[in-house]
């Protein structure tokens, strides 16, 4: 019964009110009027102004004395400023989010002494308000609030660059032999990643890796090249269901240098001899990890395949089953798995896989990096690349591996995060 009482005298005072369709800073600018202009409140001193003003800039706050004052029989505690709240609480009960409590504990309701202007400038501050825009519009110059709109920037881009070496040496009489040699491995890798947090990402990365090795017992070549790779992979995605996107997949993979054998002379591979390029449409499975750590599975049931062979050598067609053609185009199938995962402090794994197969020969990669930072600028990599291509000549069939191929080295040297 005791609070059916104020809530019923609350909506009586509510049906007295008229309303008023005033815009929002019409509304503000005639309550300043409003309070300027009451007899019964005067400013005691210099700095009781923010105490009775803030309510006005605050959030949207139930002041438990408002209702108190206005119904107190002293007519001093009805001030403009409760008789306005109070017409808020009645008329707009849902716009008022907060209560007193919450901050009573917050410096920001307190009066601090000397931290606030006189209130001579305030009331000259309000008036001068009030004169310039009345019922005018309000020219966005005439205050000047530093509100700075930054706009999102939804690309991600990252890099880093190595330079690695790896030497022997033996004297001319080491009791078991062995031949000098060196080698030095230079890697680039760019990315910039496109994502919105909602429906589109947009990855693409670049992997450039060049690599030498000096051949004491080679008769044709001083040095060769040991790793000479410069791919591209490019992939879009659409938010399709949860953890799942509708994506199109690309990638182009050729090399810089001249391939050569040990001790021969022909050229096996060389500048966009061979180009592969691929593209694919499907769905990627990408779950949200922490720590950095990221995973992505594609599968790409619809895929085209090509490759290109730029250069007349008659030894590269050979290699490539490639007849007096430039191009060959292929259509099937193909799957793509790329993770990074932080297996222990300054030690990464780094895993890209895919296998396309055209359902009459099959093409597949595995490739593991695991890469450990001793400092910010030093660190050492195992790499180790598996791969399986049944689409070349009989004579290249291995008997011990078949059709599987494998790579690996291990480098120490310099590396910067861009």
């Amino acid at each position: 019964m005791k609070r059916i009482i104020p809530i019923t005298v609350l909506w009586l005072l509510t049906l007295t009110m008229q309303a008023q369709h005033y815009s929002i800073v019409d509304r503000y600018v005639d309550s300043l009027k409003y309070a300027m202009s009451q007899k019964n409140y005067e400013l005691t001193n210099d700095y009781d102004v923010s105490p009775y003003y803030y309510q006005m800039f605050f959030p949207s706050t139930y002041y438990s004395n408002v209702t108190r004052n206005v119904f107190s029989l002293d007519s001093t505690a009805q001030t403009p400023m409760n008789l306005h709240l109070l017409r808020l609480y009645a008329n707009q009960p849902s716009l008022v989010k907060h209560y007193d409590e919450q901050f009573k504990n917050e410096a920001l309701l307190e009066a601090k002494s000397g931290s606030e202007r006189p209130n001579d400038d305030i009331k000259k501050e309000i008036n001068n308000a009030i004169t310039s825009s009345s019922k005018d519009r309000i020219d966005k110059d005439d205050f000047d609030i530093g509100l700075q709109v930054v706009k999102p920037n939804f690309w991600k881009t990252a890099g880093n660059f190595s330079l690695k070496f790896t030497q022997n040496y033996f004297s001319e009489n080491w009791y078991q032999g062995g031949n000098n040699s060196g080698t030095m491995l230079a890697t680039l890798n760019l990315s910039a990643i496109y994502n919105d947090t909602k429906r589109i990402t947009w990855e693409n990365k670049l992997d450039v890796r060049l690599g030498f090795t000096t051949t004491p017992s080679d008769t044709c070549h001083t040095f060769l090249t040991n790793t000479d790779k410069i791919q591209f992979n490019t992939k879009l995605g659409v938010k399709a269901v949860k953890q799942w996107d509708y994506t199109i997949s690309g990638e182009a993979k050729t090399q810089m240098m001249p391939g050569y054998r040990s001790n021969n002379r022909l050229i096996f591979s060389d500048f966009l001899s061979p180009l592969d390029v691929s593209l694919s449409i499907g769905m990627d499975f990408k779950p949200k990890l922490k720590n950095g750590n990221t995973l992505s599975l594609a599968l790409l049931p619809l895929s085209y395949k090509m490759r290109f062979i730029n250069s007349h050598n008659e030894n590269i067609h050979k290699v490539n089953k490639f007849e007096n053609r430039r191009l060959k185009q292929d259509y099937g199938s193909r799957i793509e798995f790329n993770c990074k995962f932080t297996l222990v402090k300054n030690l990464t794994w780094k895993c890209r896989s895919y296998c396309f197969t055209s359902y009459k020969y099959v093409e597949a990669e595995l490739e593991n990096i695991f890469t450990f930072e001793f400092s910010k600028y030093i660190s050492t990599d195992l790499y180790a690349l598996w791969r399986f291509d049944d689409n070349r000549p009989i004579k290249y069939y291995d008997d011990n591996l078949g059709y599987f191929q494998f790579k690996e080295y291990i480098t120490l040297g310099l590396k910067y995060n861009f």
